[in-house]
């Protein structure tokens, strides 16, 4: 058809010039996020590796919210080390990304709902994969229904926080 209009020819002729918007040469590897939203098995602990269903192990890597890659321009407090509510909910939201708007809380480990027999077990194993020896939980809620809770240990010497997260069980 391109015989019958001159200027389709003209532009299907070969100039020798390659197209601005010409697909890759080669197959690129996946792009991946500065934390963990899809860990490889390199990155969790080997601790948490492998947990019981439904918790999924990660890691948040501490200055991916802020840009920064210094922990003395994070808002921590110092005694306990660990995010305040408000820097983990903006770290959460900076990297795994959830659907909506979010909120995080603190909440203390006796009043989650866990899966049947896994408290004891999931918070050895997350003290275990962290440096300080004591975990935090919080709690992130999506919209009206919706709530995950985060079992998190603090490896301070890669700035990371270690953990599980599951949803929240019904009551």
């Amino acid at each position: 058809m391109a015989g019958d209009n001159p200027t389709l020819a003209s532009a299907e002729q070969d100039t020798g010039i390659a197209p601005l918007n010409a697909g890759p040469s080669a197959p690129q590897p996946p792009q991946h996020d500065p934390i963990v939203s899809d860990p490889t098995i390199d990155d969790i602990p080997s601790a948490l590796q492998s947990p019981p269903a439904p918790f999924q192990p990660f890691t948040l890597a501490l200055d991916a919210a802020s840009g920064t890659h210094s922990r003395n321009k994070r808002s921590v407090p110092e005694s306990s080390g660990y995010p305040s509510d408000s820097d983990f909910e903006d770290l959460v939201k900076a990297t795994l990304r959830p659907e909506g708007p979010a909120r995080a809380e603190s909440i203390k480990a006796e009043d989650v709902r866990w899966p049947e027999g896994s408290k004891g077990d999931i918070v050895k194993r997350v003290k275990s994969a962290g440096s300080e020896g004591d975990v935090k939980v919080y709690k992130l809620v999506q919209g009206k229904r919706k709530a995950d809770i985060f079992v998190v240990s603090l490896d301070v010497d890669s700035d990371t926080l270690v953990g599980v997260r599951f949803p929240e069980q019904a009551g």
